[in-house]
């Protein structure tokens, strides 16, 4: 891993960051994995100023942006779910051609510690099932499959996903 990569926590002025990073990775990685209108309406639905301020402003929620030379290459968002002692990974994206450096363990990581001083117990998240790499990726993490669903988003459109999940050793 790089020995400048950084990360830390977000804030609301850092939500136009989030916002540019999450469309030109989403329009450099789905294509072939969803519709370009999908990518289009999640974005819009996923990303809006709206929908990223709970992250910035709800205690129980957060995120944290990865920087390496003071520049922003990746993000993690969480939340917790509806699941007691369990915290949600709900977004993590690096930059393509940062992949295989480090910097999505390290969020994943970072979210690790999050949940585990929140008292969680485990980590989960939603994978699409045609994501072969990032898949791939959460196994190195120690995430497992713990299940498949269909989950309407809206504008005729559905998240064909695996819900993988990851045990929280208690904090040291």
């Amino acid at each position: 891993m790089n020995t400048s990569l950084r990360i830390r926590h977000g804030g609301i002025d850092d939500l136009p960051t989030v916002q540019r990073l999450a469309h030109r990775i989403w329009h450099r990685h789905y294509p072939g994995i969803l519709s370009h209108e999908q990518i289009v309406y999640m974005l819009d639905r996923s990303y809006s100023r709206e929908a990223l301020l709970p992250f910035a402003t709800d205690p129980r929620r957060g995120f944290a942006l990865a920087e390496d030379a003071d520049a922003a290459i990746g993000f993690a968002a969480w939340h917790p779910p509806d699941e007691p002692a369990t915290m949600k990974l709900d977004k993590l994206y690096v930059l393509p051609e940062r992949h295989g450096q480090g910097i999505g363990r390290a969020l994943i990581e970072h979210v690790a510690g999050v949940a585990r001083d929140s008292g969680c117990v485990a980590l989960i998240l939603n994978v699409n099932r045609h994501n072969a790499g990032a898949i791939r990726a959460y196994e190195r993490c120690g995430f497992t499959i713990r299940e498949a669903g269909d989950f309407p988003i809206g504008g005729g459109f559905v998240m064909e996903d695996y819900i993988m999940a990851r045990a929280l050793a208690p904090a040291p």
